[in-house]
């Protein structure tokens, strides 16, 4: 009921404040402060002009407190006041592709394009039906917004290139995926075209560039890293190279100013600024610097392309003998594979882990996660959001690093799962034989729902038994990590994480599934004997963490669209293995 009463707040109360809120004037000035100890200015680059205009003008001298007072009154339309609010609060942290006080000023001007907002609309549609109770047909709205995509195709502003990435966000999220790709590849083709691929070619002295100019460049910025983050997610999975390779990337990640999220601030006071690689997480977690998170996110982009290059280099390396033209470009790559003698097939070695990338890759995830802020730190900091206009203060900014640094530590997971369930003989095979634990009509039917979503590569991962024991060993590990990790962090509801949230779970169950009856064959192989009693304790933690993650999964199902990935489990037998497996503890006790 609280949580209720906090959305009605948001929504309604133009006066209501905390009292401990200070002023938009005073939060200016010590935020300012803290981010002037910490930030520093230095040169910057600027991209070439191009063709679409990123602020239609308003009127600039409009402050924020009044631009507020407006979006509170009366004459401001309450639905869309509902979706912004329910927007900036659930996704900005996931996809900070506006300036919250430009953004606001240009709404109540009214020169935000109607087709953003109805992405936005679609967006928070299970939001806004949770909490107001008010029905909203998302299917509805999201062919009426792919149609009108389509119609500013060849002449699109800014706001339509970010409709478009936040549609591409939605259809993944909403398991829609050949609309994921599609807009993933018009998203990449429109960066590109554009040139945001490359906005920091040339120089330029950063004390030359207006307020308005360096925030039309850290938007776009800031917009062709999260394309480029989908493009490589979608890539990794459908097994195909990304569309915008390392080569092509002259385009640095977003700026740190902690003051870029306080919408009760007009413009950053220093700019341009840039993020420092050897800021501590003290003063991150002191300025409230939620840009940081975004900046791991781009970092975590770029090794997850080294991990699909790595992926296709390897493959290609193995069927290399049967493509003679292409030998020699391939000669100097270490082998996974070679081929005996008067054979056209593989002979695998015993593991990935003889390739020193290989070993990059894997310590270079571990790294990054290392890295990052952990959510335990954040426990107790911070505050929610009691009215829009402390969207981006001090507190409320701590609050928003808690929930990312939380998805990011799930980000690890699933994509260390994908590195290493690829160590493994049938990766290098064209199609893999039926596991001992599937019958052939149950196997075909995974493949098939599967291929729904993913690749043949991908989903034979995710079926595969034949994982080398070191990767399959650091996969569980990872999910055991996970299962702690999330009781450490419990009072951070589920509706606060976003769509990789999901395919962590997905992944994770995948593993358990198939370990467990691996454990049950073990037990059943070796009874009372030492091995079987090892196998049942084995057994148990992972029964007590696939129940964990089976029910975190169901409570998704709703707010983020995992109906499919729950079907597919228990097309997995996921709840029967579960139950054999009780039953089986039950009577070795």
């Amino acid at each position: 009921m609280s949580r209720f009463l906090a959305i009605d707040s948001l929504l309604n109360n133009d006066e209501a404040r905390r009292p401990n809120d200070s002023s938009p004037i005073d939060r200016e000035q010590s935020v300012a402060s803290e981010a002037t100890a910490v930030l520093s200015s230095q040169r910057h680059m600027t991209p070439p002009k191009t063709h679409i205009e990123y602020l239609p003008r308003w009127d600039e001298k409009m402050s924020p407190g009044e631009a507020m007072r407006q979006f509170y009154s009366s004459q401001f339309p309450s639905e869309t006041r509902e979706v912004v609010i329910f927007y900036f609060e659930y996704f900005y942290g996931i996809c900070p592709i506006f300036h919250p006080a430009t953004f606001l000023c240009r709404l109540i001007h009214g020169s935000v394009d109607p087709l953003l907002i109805d992405v936005m609309r679609a967006k928070t549609a299970r939001m806004i039906t949770k909490y107001t109770g008010r029905r909203v047909d998302l299917d509805a709205i999201i062919e009426n917004i792919n149609r009108r995509l389509l119609l500013d195709l060849e002449s699109p502003t800014f706001d339509y290139i970010r409709a478009v990435v936040l549609m591409t966000t939605l259809s993944g999220g909403e398991c829609k995926f050949m609309s994921y790709n599609s807009l993933v590849c018009l998203a990449c083709s429109m960066v590109t075209r554009l040139g945001w691929n490359s906005l920091d070619l040339c120089a330029r002295d950063a004390k030359s560039i207006p307020w308005l100019e360096w925030a039309e460049l850290e938007t776009q910025r800031r917009t062709f890293w999260i394309v480029y983050q989908l493009d490589a997610y979608q890539a990794l999975l459908a097994d195909r190279p990304v569309s915008i390779s390392d080569a092509r990337l002259h385009t640095g990640t977003p700026g740190s100013d902690c003051t870029w999220d306080d919408i009760s601030i007009s413009q950053i006071l220093h700019w341009p600024t840039r993020h420092l690689q050897s800021i501590d997480k003290a003063t991150i977690i002191n300025t409230g610097a939620l840009s940081y998170t975004f900046i791991d996110v781009c970092d975590l982009t770029v090794l997850l392309s080294q991990i699909n290059q790595f992926m296709w280099s390897i493959r290609q390396r193995t069927y290399a003998k049967q493509l003679p033209c292409r030998g020699d470009l391939l000669s100097g790559m270490s082998l996974f594979v070679d081929y005996e003698p008067d054979s056209k097939q593989p002979a695998v070695r015993n593991s990935l882990f003889e390739l020193p990338r290989f070993r990059e890759l894997h310590e270079a995830l571990q790294a990054w996660c290392k890295r990052l802020v952990p959510a335990d730190d954040l426990k107790g900091i911070g505050t929610t959001l009691g009215h829009f206009s402390q969207f981006g203060s001090l507190g409320h900014r701590q609050h928003q690093m808690r929930v990312r640094y939380f998805c990011l530590h799930c980000y690890y997971v699933p994509f260390l799962h994908l590195l290493h369930l690829a160590n493994r003989p049938s990766f290098f095979k064209s199609s893999s034989a039926v596991p001992e634990f599937c019958s052939s009509e149950e196997y075909r039917v995974l493949r098939e729902m599967l291929s729904s979503s993913f690749s043949g590569t991908t989903n034979d991962s995710l079926l595969a038994y034949d994982v080398v024991e070191e990767s399959w060993q650091i996969c569980l590990d990872s999910i055991f990590d996970l299962s702690m990790f999330l009781e450490r962090n419990s009072d951070i509801s589920l509706e606060r994480s976003d769509q990789i949230t999901p395919f962590c779970l997905f992944t994770s169950i995948t593993v358990l599934i198939r370990h467990i009856r691996k454990c049950r064959c073990w037990i059943e192989q070796n009874g009372g004997g030492d091995g079987g009693c090892y196998g049942q304790r084995v057994m148990e933690r992972s029964l007590k963490v696939v129940r964990q993650l089976w029910a975190m999964l169901k409570d998704l199902g709703f707010l983020w669209g995992v109906r499919g990935m729950e079907k597919l489990l228990r097309q997995m037998q996921v709840e029967e293995v579960i139950n054999a497996a009780d039953l089986l503890s039950g009577l070795s006790l």
